[in-house]
């Protein structure tokens, strides 16, 4: 889990959110905030976001999964939903890959933003959702 230290922080995000099947385009600006749980083996991720005037607020954990033998996480929205992702960093790209969404993102080489997209699985197939910035604070 050492090499997932580079998020211990708390990042200034923005965003631009396209039209979907479901929603319509605005944009995106939250607070996300990732530390270490005791032990260090898993990194809580909490974000205050808001998506043009509607808040929503989540907390995320993720962690090696020793059975699976991959880094997985699972998050929890103010909605009351619950998503379970594979959460893959190679180098410099961080990919989350989900059931009904996906983020590809690229770190700059000094590590202190992280830029990339989220998409969304609609009835066509993956349509672009987010284009987003994290930027350490």
């Amino acid at each position: 889990m050492a090499r997932f230290a580079r998020f211990i922080g708390t990042w200034n995000t923005t965003g631009e959110v396209y039209a979907t099947e479901v929603s319509p385009a605005t944009t995106l600006s939250a607070t996300d905030t990732y530390r270490w749980l005791p032990g260090g083996h898993f990194i809580v991720h909490e974000a205050d976001a808001r998506f043009g005037s509607q808040i929503s607020r989540s907390m995320e954990i993720f962690g090696y999964d020793v059975q699976a033998k991959k880094y997985l996480s699972r998050s929890y929205d103010d909605h009351g939903a619950i998503e379970s992702f594979e959460v893959i960093l190679e180098g410099r790209r961080w990919r989350i890959l989900g059931a009904s969404v996906r983020f590809d993102g690229q770190f700059t080489r000094s590590g202190d933003r992280l830029t990339g997209l989220w998409e969304l699985k609609g009835k066509e197939g993956w349509q672009p959702w987010i284009k987003l910035s994290l930027c350490h604070a």
